[in-house]
């Protein structure tokens, strides 16, 4: 399954527990790292997510590269499945939908084809964000209750999982598995579901006390041990000023160079770094009808890291481990004969696999690096090689 965690939360043990009863024995998440897809500092570290996905359920973590964990829906799937695809050994792939396999999988199949970019295009130059364009052309080639279904987060990225299999050609069986308690991004809960957004504004009204009823119980200890070690909750806010002086310094041929640039947006993003003193008006500044809000956090976190269209281009050439208990290792040992990408989890023995790894390995240093200073303690640099993937006995 592919997964963001952040933080793990009663939803997700749903999800593993349906997963198992559909015949999974282990259970292999792949997992964004430090910064995620909607253009955001995750505020659970990432080894701390993944242990605490290790005691709920999770057997393996493996990382899902920066320049696809904070992606769009498209790129982020097709990461994830590349990664799934390269153990050689993965026969199931599960996700949360609000729809079912059966009413998914037509769409992807619509949209792996040609047919609807004369429609999208037409539409989008009325001004419209592509999602709303593919919607209106997937009504007009379809129907409006089928081209509905894309206007739910869980059902998009279930349609490019699909989409990114059939691409690499990659068969496994798939195990959709029906949301339960509260939709993506909700603020109200059912029970003892909450979804990761609310959470994470509990979290911060809060502190841990506002997870308690809906996170399970062993995550929760594994956040207390956390926060006892200055690990969270991490606080974009502090480096604030750091990302405004980085977006300063850049020259017109930095912001060109970055990932997903349609229409002079760099430009566009170029002209309000030089007039916005906080990042809310930067971003709300260059955001439009055309561009939604995630999209303007991805790029300008993507200008700050110092991802490029190049690293966002480049297929994810390693499989890094962040985590693991016995399970895992059974996944591990049998994916060390299976395996298509290089295995391990040492960043440093990844770095020296090709030229690929080595600038992809850099990176997600780098943004570690930049990561911590979003903590309540700074780590010192090189983090991302010197902290030891968790695992469980």
């Amino acid at each position: 399954m592919v997964a963001e965690y952040n933080p793990f939360h009663n939803g997700h043990s749903f999800q593993i527990s349906k997963t198992r009863e559909a015949g999974a024995t282990h259970i292999v998440a792949v997992m964004g790292g430090n910064y995620l897809q909607r253009g955001a500092a995750a505020q659970f570290e990432k080894h701390v997510r993944a242990e605490a996905a290790l005691h709920c359920g999770a057997d393996l973590v493996i990382e899902l590269p920066l320049p696809y964990a904070m992606s769009t829906a498209e790129r982020f799937a097709a990461g994830a499945l590349t990664l799934l695809q390269a153990l050689g050994c993965i026969d199931m792939v599960s996700f949360g939908a609000e729809s079912s396999f059966e009413q998914l999988k037509p769409l992807a199949g619509v949209l792996l084809t040609n047919e609807l970019a004369p429609h999208v295009k037409q539409h989008l130059r009325l001004g419209l964000t592509f999602a709303k364009a593919r919607q209106l052309a997937l009504e007009q080639h379809l129907s409006k209750e089928q081209a509905e279904l894309v206007a739910s987060p869980n059902n998009i990225l279930g349609i490019e999982y699909l989409k990114a299999a059939a691409r690499l050609e990659f068969a496994p069986e798939f195990c959709v598995v029906t949301r339960r308690g509260v939709a993506h991004d909700s603020n109200v809960t059912s029970g003892v579901f909450a979804s990761a957004s609310m959470l994470r504004k509990a979290m911060a009204a809060q502190g841990l006390n506002g997870l308690r009823p809906f996170v399970p119980a062993d995550a929760y200890e594994v956040y207390q041990s956390a926060q006892k070690a200055r690990l969270l909750p991490a606080d974009f806010a502090r480096t604030e000023n750091s990302v405004l002086a980085v977006l300063r310094r850049m020259p017109p041929a930095e912001f060109a160079a970055l990932p997903d640039l349609s229409e002079g947006l760099e430009n566009r993003l170029y002209a309000a770094v030089r007039q916005a003193d906080t990042l809310e008006k930067l971003q709300m500044s260059v955001k439009s009808k055309r561009y939604p809000l995630a999209r303007i956090r991805r790029l300008v976190l993507s200008a700050y890291l110092g991802i490029t269209e190049t690293d966002a281009l480049t297929p994810p050439p390693y499989l890094r481990v962040l985590g693991f208990n016995k399970n895992g290792l059974e996944v591990l040992n049998r994916a060390k004969k299976t395996a298509q990408l290089p295995l391990s989890s040492s960043l440093a023995q990844l770095e020296r696999c090709s030229p690929d790894c080595e600038r992809i390995a850099k990176l997600e240093s780098r943004s570690t690096d930049l990561y911590s200073l979003t903590l309540p303690d700074i780590l010192p640099c090189g983090y991302d090689y010197t902290c030891k993937p968790v695992m469980l006995k």
